[in-house]
């Protein structure tokens, strides 16, 4: 049985990926290597704890049957895709908005990458 509360301490509540505070009430479990990618890891149990990190429902709903990497893939990709809607492209000439490209880089990651330096 997988432990909620040890997976929503992971982060301290907070989403994995985007880093918003979330509640154990309202916290999703999302898989970081999907089940549905099982055939790739025979004989390996996908649904375990270590397998699980904390998610918000917004981040977990879009993330889907993605690994990490095609996740933030399809995270980079949203710009080009919202210059094609008319409302962004209109906010986006009167100024009221600003494309800043960067690479993703995941609240568990930017964790990672502090605890490192305190070593």
């Amino acid at each position: 049985m997988i432990n909620r509360q040890k997976v929503w301490q992971k982060y301290n509540g907070h989403c994995a990926y985007c880093g918003e505070e979330i509640t154990i009430k309202n916290m999703h479990m999302d898989h970081i290597i999907p089940v549905a990618d099982s055939y790739k890891y025979p004989g390996i149990d996908l649904d375990r704890e270590d397998n699980r990190n904390p998610a918000c429902r917004k981040c977990n709903n879009f993330k889907f049957r993605w690994d990490i990497e095609k996740f933030r893939h399809e995270l980079e990709m949203q710009v080009s895709r919202l210059k094609r809607v008319s409302q962004f492209d209109r906010a986006l000439r009167y100024g009221l908005l600003e494309i800043t490209c960067r690479p993703v880089i995941f609240y568990f990651e930017k964790k990672v990458v502090k605890n490192e330096r305190k070593r």
